[in-house]
């Protein structure tokens, strides 16, 4: 594993980021306070890797920027349409369900919800 990608995973696992739903240019940020001489291409290269290897998760936001969730467990999002907030939900029975649906066997599911979060309905 090099420096680099030993860096991100210590980002992701920490208190900071863990539950967060972080952009690359924020992931960039964070790495190079732990090593400045890091490039912008270095971290991208790397999560994307590290999306297609299992290690975390990329969510295409509304806004166009690519967030990166450090639960490798199956999940959905909630994403606010106002303030574009992405919050985890957990789906405990939705792949069972779904794969009694489709009748095939899935091994994945991506599922985006849209709302309007409690902050946004009292402003």
């Amino acid at each position: 594993m090099t420096k680099q990608r030993a860096i991100l995973l210590e980002i992701f696992r920490s208190e900071e980021c863990r539950g967060q739903h972080r952009t690359a240019d924020e992931i960039v940020a964070l790495a190079k306070e732990k090593m400045p001489t890091i490039s912008r291409a270095t971290v991208y290269n790397n999560l994307k890797a590290m999306d297609e290897e299992g290690l975390i998760r990329r969510i295409s936001g509304d806004d166009g920027a690519d967030y990166y969730d450090s639960s490798n467990v199956l999940h959905g999002h909630l994403i606010c349409k106002r303030c574009r907030r992405i919050c985890d939900i957990q789906t405990p029975k939705l792949l069972e369900e779904l794969t009694g649906l489709s009748g095939v066997e899935l091994d994945s599911y991506e599922l985006k919800m849209r709302y309007v979060c409690e902050d946004c309905r009292v402003n």
